[in-house]
């Protein structure tokens, strides 16, 4: 299936990490229209960064981007998640670089065009989280660009979040992560009548195929029931073992209140605390009728990143990726002069 480099209109799907955006992913990956790709976390970063790779009218520049796309992404994936359609782009650099745009956002539509087109799919999307705290940027690279911004409890992005080997690893981090950026998508949205679709995931757990139906209007496609059966060939889609457990099996309502019996009642404390008047808006309702931040929960807050090294249970293995990724991030940094998602 030969490909355009324009093609049409890319689909964002973000959120809070956590907030049910690889639940998303999945389902429109699952419709014949669509190649979602993994993460990429590149795209605002080199749009910031783009003068570093100077004339972009010369293919040997476009390659060089190209090239140096890849590694961002091979380093930001910790080289497992669904990294495994970088050797086949790769190849095909040369004959990219060859023709596509002397721009950014022209290059970047190819190497997902091409993508796409290994997949026989008309379109592409990207589903990166954390690009919700940088649709603008998204926006001016692709001004036909629409965006699915999927919120979560706090509450349950906290539960899920904090057992993990990366930021925020404190109820206190948590909270103030998920205000910061919720409220950063609904500044861009009401700017941007029209481009954002977002809804809980709360309902999408508990009416699929209503919100299903919802993503195909809001993208100008037909309902595939092959949405809602994603989860079949989740283990040839999925590298990584958390995301696999997450999208192997059909939704469940059971997740909705499983942070009830996995947080502390004082990180539900600092969480409706710091996060209740969003919370609100979005029909959350709170446990605690006034919520008030302790001193100590403070202090467990600043002790939460040094305590999360010496955390029960944390492999020596975790800390060997963590120091392998650093030192390819500086490696990265100190070639091209910046390192940032």
């Amino acid at each position: 299936m030969k490909h355009t480099s324009e093609g049409q209109a890319p689909i964002f799907v973000v959120g809070v990490p956590r907030s049910g955006t690889t639940l998303v992913q999945q389902m429109l990956d699952h419709h014949p229209a669509f190649a979602f790709p993994w993460e990429s976390h590149f795209m605002a970063a080199f749009h910031r960064n783009i003068r570093r790779f100077g004339d972009l009218s010369q293919p040997s520049n476009r390659l060089a981007l190209m090239e140096a796309i890849l590694d961002y992404v091979r380093i930001a994936q910790s080289e497992k998640l669904g990294a495994e359609w970088i050797p086949g782009l790769r190849a095909a650099l040369p004959e990219l670089a060859g023709k596509s745009p002397p721009n950014y956002p022209g290059i970047v539509r190819e190497m997902y065009g091409f993508l796409a087109a290994n997949r026989a799919c008309p379109r592409w999307g990207e589903k990166t989280p954390q690009y919700v705290g940088c649709m603008t940027d998204l926006l001016e690279m692709f001004p036909d660009a629409k965006f699915i911004h999927v919120v979560r409890d706090p509450r349950a992005v906290a539960a899920s979040v904090l057992p993990l080997s990366f930021r925020p690893n404190t109820a206190w981090q948590a909270a103030t992560n998920w205000v910061r950026l919720v409220n950063s998508a609904l500044e861009f949205e009401r700017a941007n009548p029209g481009r954002v679709l977002r809804f809980r995931y709360e309902d999408l757990v508990t009416d699929s195929e209503k919100y299903c139906q919802l993503m195909c209007e809001f993208v100008n496609e037909p309902f595939d029931p092959g949405m809602l059966v994603y989860h079949k060939d989740a283990s040839q889609r999925i590298v990584g073992g958390g995301h696999f457990d997450l999208v192997s099996s059909p939704p469940t309502k059971a997740r909705i209140d499983r942070w009830k019996s996995r947080l502390r009642a004082s990180q539900v404390r600092v969480i409706e605390a710091i996060a209740g008047e969003t919370m609100a808006q979005f029909g959350y309702e709170l446990t605690l009728t006034s919520a008030r931040i302790r001193l100590h929960d403070r202090v467990l807050s600043a002790l939460g990143e040094t305590a999360l090294l010496f955390r029960p249970g944390t492999k020596p293995a975790n800390f060997r990726a963590h120091a392998k990724q650093f030192v390819q991030q500086t490696r990265f940094q100190l070639k091209y002069g910046f390192w940032s998602y």
